[in-house]
């Protein structure tokens, strides 16, 4: 008998949700840091941040750029990456097969990853199909933990906020969820600690992809 599904829709974060994508990232983060400044920290420190804005991360790894050396840092960070973006990056396991028995679900991405980037990386990993919508950053959208970039999505996907599930691994993942009125799913693999992932109260916590089937889908 076909499963039933529990939302019309449901959102995933890119980055620590559905690849792994930090070796890519904190190389792209290295190499533009140590072009401005002149050295970089390591890969240790930079994880941690994966999913905030790069103006965000590169201050809480220690770094106060002027703005001439922030654009320099954003502009270098962004041509490395766009050459590199998925050298090493790999989708986590089961996220293919995942995605493939939801299929009878719209899903989407929901990324603080600039448009082009985010269209950029599902594209080489050869993920696009299993999409509706790609919801990555563009200018005038506010990034999460703000809710605008996921009411964005689910309009794409003509789902309303209390019929979908968000999918992430950062508290901003959560708290965009909840001021968007959807119900949350925290994964535990990724990049947030789950001490600050369990504060923010998300209604579910798996701890790999594959366990949401369990969360979307009910029925024998």
């Amino acid at each position: 008998m076909r499963q039933q599904a529990r939302f019309t829709a449901v959102l995933c974060d890119l980055d620590g949700t559905l690849i792994d994508s930090r070796d890519d990232i904190a190389a792209a983060f290295q190499w533009a840091m140590r072009l401005v400044v002149g050295k970089a920290p390591p890969a240790s420190l930079i994880v941690p941040h994966i999913g905030k804005p790069l103006e965000q991360m590169a201050r809480e790894v220690g770094y106060a750029l002027s703005p001439p050396q922030l654009h320099t840092f954003l502009e270098t960070y962004r041509q490395h990456y766009a050459q590199y973006c998925a050298r090493f990056t790999r989708p986590y396991p089961q996220v293919e097969a995942t995605l493939r028995r939801l299929s009878q679900v719209p899903i989407g991405i929901v990324t603080t990853k600039l448009q082009e980037q985010a269209d950029m990386v599902i594209q080489q990993l050869a993920l696009t199909a299993w999409f509706r919508h790609v919801q990555g950053w563009q200018p005038g959208l506010r990034l999460k933990p703000a809710p605008d970039m996921l009411l964005m999505a689910l309009a794409a996907l003509h789902c309303p906020p209390e019929q979908a599930l968000m999918v992430g691994d950062t508290p901003a993942d959560i708290l965009a969820g909840k001021a968007a009125g959807v119900t949350t799913c925290a994964v535990t693999y990724g990049y947030g600690h789950i001490d600050e992932l369990r504060r923010c109260a998300p209604e579910y916590v798996i701890d790999t992809f594959a366990a949401l089937q369990a969360v979307v889908l009910s029925g024998p």
